[in-house]
């Protein structure tokens, strides 16, 4: 083979396999993962982090020594000393044109405690953006999950529909024969058509439904460009908290805005400190190196090293004010505190009590799937006997669209409980969904049936 006939091969492989590559399936804990790398607002709260991190590290610079070189050029009106006079009976030098160079050295030795302060409160607001970004990133996978469970709710639906419109116009077909057969009267064909609009409708309107929702999982991936194809759920098995105390003693240790708070509270405790601190006395050590020289560059050296005090006296309460204002902060976040951990009972009751709901509605949804299925099998052996009329036939029809769209519901139902229950003890990640691994070798599916019964 020529090079170039191979350079060809290979180009068109690498294309088909990339191709092939794009469109695998995702899964829902990929999708998960994909979110919280590169979510737009997710990324956001990262920055925000680094930037609380750097804020860290100035205040921890604000220990050590700041030394700046100075500079300066000066022509003045009149003569003047180029040097302090340096020993006694002797003038120092006079001229117009003077420049400086020089070394300014400031050390602090006691600030009443702020710089100390300063650290911790840019310590705590760090973890503060921290805990942000982990709220931040529970919602978005639990927005994840439940807009990747409603698309698949859509596209089941629409399986379901297209099995159903599928034999309503076999039906159709069979009333028409029956017309011209002298069995059937038209109005009984008049009534299988309008359902059978209804179910067309339906379809539509379902169609619509999974593009939307495919769209808005698209934006919450952070992603542009075709929507991505979705695989079925698996069989998962998210680790869930026993009991309501279990969840809330979870809760109360790593739910990220309690934590938050937790930490607010402790910067709002060195704010405290540091308005405090501005009524204390500051102490500074100070030292200068300089050389000054005249107009004809003749220079002369110089230093001085001191200690510095400064004491407020009056300043209009203006600290006073502040430190009241940083009290009531700190008294705030004790409120928002004390409402969360009261919310907290709440949530986590609801969240039990939406799954067992949702496991209770699936069963009674599976078993009412069941017998509306032998119950549509019933009157259409009854119809084609001639025992009933095209309105019980319609009517256990559309008994068992209901009951399927009810049992898809409840089960799609679950697996978001499941996420609500973790999100509210802050434990949702993306390995909560990962399918196990025997499900992975047996490529089973849901484990909820999802396939149409009509």
């Amino acid at each position: 083979m020529k090079p170039l006939s191979r350079l060809l091969l290979f180009t068109f492989l690498l294309s088909t396999g990339k191709a092939v590559f794009a469109a695998d399936p995702l899964p829902l804990w990929e999708a998960m993962e994909r979110a919280t790398q590169s979510n737009p607002a997710i990324k956001s709260q990262r920055v925000e982090v680094s930037r609380q991190t750097l804020e860290q590290d100035i205040a921890r610079s604000q220990h050590l020594p700041k030394v700046d070189l100075n500079a300066a050029y000066t022509r003045y009106a009149y003569p003047t000393f180029v040097t302090p006079i340096r020993e006694a009976g002797v003038f120092p030098p006079m001229d117009r044109d003077i420049a400086n160079l020089g070394l300014a050295l400031n050390l602090p030795l006691y600030s009443g405690g702020k710089l100390v302060a300063g650290e911790a409160l840019a310590a705590h607001n760090r973890e503060a953006s921290v805990q942000a970004l982990r709220a931040g990133g529970q919602d978005l996978l639990f927005n994840v999950a439940a807009t990747y469970t409603k698309t698949l709710h859509f596209r089941q639906l629409g399986k379901v529909l297209d099995a159903r419109i599928k034999a309503l116009q076999q039906e159709e077909k069979d009333i028409g024969l029956r017309i011209q057969q002298g069995r059937a009267a038209r109005l009984e064909l008049i009534r299988l058509q309008t359902q059978l609009s209804q179910a067309r409708y339906d379809k539509v309107s379902v169609t619509q439904g999974e593009k939307d929702a495919l769209s808005l999982l698209a934006s919450l991936l952070g992603e542009r460009g075709p929507a991505p194809i979705l695989s079925e759920l698996g069989t998962t098995a998210p680790v869930l908290p026993v009991s309501a105390e279990e969840a809330i003693g979870r809760a109360l240790q790593q739910r990220p805005d309690i934590l938050r708070l937790d930490a607010l509270g402790k910067a709002a405790q060195q704010k405290t400190a540091i308005a405090r601190g501005d009524r204390l006395p500051q102490i500074n050590l100070v030292t200068k190196v300089q050389e000054s020289a005249s107009g004809n560059w003749n220079g002369y050296n110089d230093w001085q090293i001191g200690v510095q005090l400064s004491l407020p006296l009056f300043d209009g309460d203006i600290r006073k004010h502040r430190v009241d204002q940083a009290g009531l902060e700190q008294q705030q976040n004790a409120l928002q505190q004390e409402d969360v951990r009261n919310r907290l009972a709440s949530e986590v009751e609801q969240a039990f009590g939406a799954l067992s709901e949702s496991r209770a509605r699936l069963e009674a949804a599976t078993q009412g799937e069941s017998e509306a299925s032998e119950a549509l099998r019933i009157e259409t052996l009854r119809y084609h006997s001639g025992e009933n009329t095209i309105t019980d036939l319609l009517g256990a029809e559309s008994a068992l669209w209901s009951a399927t769209a009810s049992r898809l519901q409840a089960g799609y139902d679950i697996t978001v409980s499941q996420a609500r229950l973790l999100r509210t003890i802050g434990e949702l990640a993306p390995d909560s969904f990962r399918p196990t691994a025997a499900n992975k070798k047996s490529g089973a599916g849901h484990s909820i049936q999802q396939g149409a019964r009509l």
